[in-house]
């Protein structure tokens, strides 16, 4: 009981005061609290949109299945992190909800109407107590002698507002009782329902991550195995490279003699000079479809324009008899690597001023290591290093001409042909014949190569003249002779009549039809019997070192063995299963068009059966 005794009395009326003075500090107490909670429930919003951002950066970072980069750093594997970072934002925008309903709210309501209640009926009461004392007054100041009809008027003006004073008294009593007993739950119900709501909010976090626990673990145990490997792969790298700087040690201290095996600069052993029956066993294995690197380093190019200025370029020589070079920007002055006509060299003649003044048109002999590869369209002046590259350069490009001129292959010749910059040695290798540049080649029938001598004289290594007065036979049937080219390298449809300039690969007219569609910079179709122009000597003689066969065994790398026969080919580079990835199927020349388009989009333009480009999976997705 809040009150002992409902009389108006002083007692009554300190009593009142009291629960009063006490309703306006639960009043302050109810504002200062409320703005903590507002805080909180803010802050619980902020968070939310930090957690919803946080998720969408993760997404954007991860990138997708067709991003190489993305596979590269196993950005496929973030995307189930990604959806329940989602899931656990919900959750907390959840508990921000239900914070603001249950505690947020109800403070409110409990200052804004019960407190508020509460000095209404205090200002009623204080209204009616004013009326009903001056009323009282008035009353009780009549004199014995009033006329009696006002003496009754007065007494009805009482009689109403003492009955106005008692209820606007009882009406404060009933305010304040409902606060006493208001706040005895009030307070805890919202307390105990937010903490309820906190419960569920880590409940279901940990539930959800709970599920996820085995995954975690499982992409925490695959990164830490590539961490080892990675680890083991830059000890090698470093060890490589100490050995690098041991052999160039060795190199600068030996003489050219006394030089017969070393390593080139990728830690490969190379082929010792004058063993062209080592070039030649090598050079075997290019019709099986492995290519091996006989040579490779760097070699100063003489431009054929009229400045005739000097460019540095990485050239590879490999077993398919292919000599080719990267771009890159790095330039010389001006000069030449041939003799000097009319006039003596300056003392100096090397230097960089008769390397300004020398013209296209004449050849200096004062530049050492020196040699040049000619061919029936183009000469390569060509400057290594040092007298002991020039030496093996030398070797080992003739060794390969005696390779190519004994073999009983005419499709194969030397060719050097540019490459552009930005790809590794690999890709390089599984992929010079599909870059869309200039080729130049420079054929077996007719190629020489010749050395600059000490004296400046020309030393011939190697010629070969032959020419045929044979009619030139049709490209489509030059061509179809190839291994591999007598049926289509994708359905497998017989006597294709198309193909890709890219790809190096012979194609039915259905699937050129999909090549097309794909785009020009992924492939490029053209006609074996329309387009004539097309098919010149240099493309058809590298479309004769290739074949489907051998482009299928670069492009089709990876294909799942019941497509091409390879138990081995459903692994990633680091021997986990990646079939999950690989599961589209070879198709037919009688399957529908949909399943060559399907197949052709993976294998030309997400390239996922190449190695060199897509990478295996990571760890499967559920």
């Amino acid at each position: 009981m809040y009150f002992a005794k409902l009389d108006d009395s002083p007692m009554f009326r300190t009593q009142i005061q009291s629960l009063e003075e006490s309703a306006e500090l639960l009043r302050e107490r109810c504002l200062k609290f409320h703005k903590g909670c507002r805080k909180y429930t803010e802050g619980l919003g902020e968070a939310y949109d930090g957690d919803i951002a946080f998720a969408s950066s993760l997404e954007i970072f991860g990138g997708g299945h067709n991003d190489p980069i993305s596979v590269a750093f196993g950005g496929p594997v973030m995307n189930k992190f990604t959806i329940a970072l989602r899931e656990i934002g919900t959750y907390k925008e959840v508990l921000r909800s239900q914070v603001e309903h249950m505690l947020n709210d109800r403070l409110l309501n409990f200052v804004d109407i019960d407190l508020h209640d509460v000095k209404d009926a205090h200002k009623r009461f204080d209204k009616a107590s004013l009326v009903y004392d001056q009323i009282r007054e008035k009353y009780l100041s009549l004199k014995k002698g009033t006329r009696p009809d006002i003496t009754t008027a007065i007494e009805d003006e009482l009689h109403s507002a003492r009955s106005s004073f008692e209820q606007a008294r009882f009406n404060l009593v009933t305010s304040l009782s409902h606060i006493e007993s208001k706040k005895r739950f009030e307070f805890l119900e919202a307390v105990s329902a937010t903490m309820d709501s906190h419960l569920r909010y880590f409940k279901q976090g940990y539930e959800l991550l709970h599920q996820m626990e085995p995954y975690i673990n499982q992409v925490l145990a695959y990164a830490q195995q590539s961490r080892e490997r990675a680890n083991k792969e830059q000890a090698s790298l470093v060890e490589r490279m100490h050995e690098y700087k041991r052999q160039i040690d060795r190199e600068s201290r030996s003489s050219v003699n006394g030089l017969s095996d070393c390593y080139n600069g990728d830690g490969i052993q190379t082929i010792g000079r004058s063993s062209h029956k080592m070039i030649e066993a090598v050079m075997q294995t290019a019709s099986k479809g492995k290519v091996q690197t006989i040579r490779q380093g760097y070699l100063s190019k003489r431009s054929s324009n009229l400045r005739a200025d000097w460019k540095r370029r990485f050239f590879v020589l490999d077993s398919r008899g292919m000599l080719y070079y990267y771009r890159k920007q790095i330039t010389r002055p001006p000069g030449g690597c041939s003799i000097q006509r009319g006039v003596n060299p300056p003392e100096h003649g090397s230097g960089l001023l008769s390397r300004l003044f020398s013209s296209h048109y004449h050849e200096q002999s004062d530049l050492r290591f020196c040699f040049r590869i000619i061919s029936p369209t183009k000469v390569y002046t060509l400057q290594a290093e040092s007298a002991i590259d020039q030496m093996d350069w030398i070797e080992k490009i003739t060794g390969v001409i005696a390779s190519l001129l004994t073999s009983q292959s005419p499709e194969q010749f030397l060719l050097l042909s540019p490459k552009g910059s930005g790809h590794d040695r690999s890709t390089s290798e599984s992929s010079s014949f599909t870059s869309s540049v200039e080729f130049e080649p420079s054929t077996i029938d007719d190629l020489i190569l010749e050395k600059y001598s000490a004296n400046g004289q020309h030393d011939v290594r190697g010629t070969h003249h032959h020419r045929t007065n044979m009619k030139p036979e049709k490209p489509i049937d030059l061509l179809r002779k190839v291994d591999g080219n007598n049926m289509c390298a994708d359905c497998g449809a017989s006597e294709p009549d198309w193909a890709s300039l890219n790809l190096g690969a012979l194609l039915c007219i259905e699937c050129s039809g999909v090549h097309r569609n794909l785009g020009v910079h992924i492939s490029k179709v053209r006609s074996l019997t329309l387009d004539v122009r097309v098919w010149e000597p240099s493309v058809i003689n590298l479309f004769q070192s290739l074949g489907n066969m051998f482009v299928n065994n670069i492009w089709e790398e990876m294909l799942p063995s019941s497509n091409n026969g390879r138990p081995d080919d459903n692994l990633s580079a680091d021997g986990s299963d990646s079939s999950h990835y690989l599961s589209v199927r070879k198709p037919k020349h009688k399957d529908a068009f949909s399943a060559k388009e399907k197949f052709i989009h993976a294998k030309a333009y997400l390239k996922i059966f190449n190695s060199n480009i897509y990478l295996g999976s990571y760890i499967p997705m559920r």
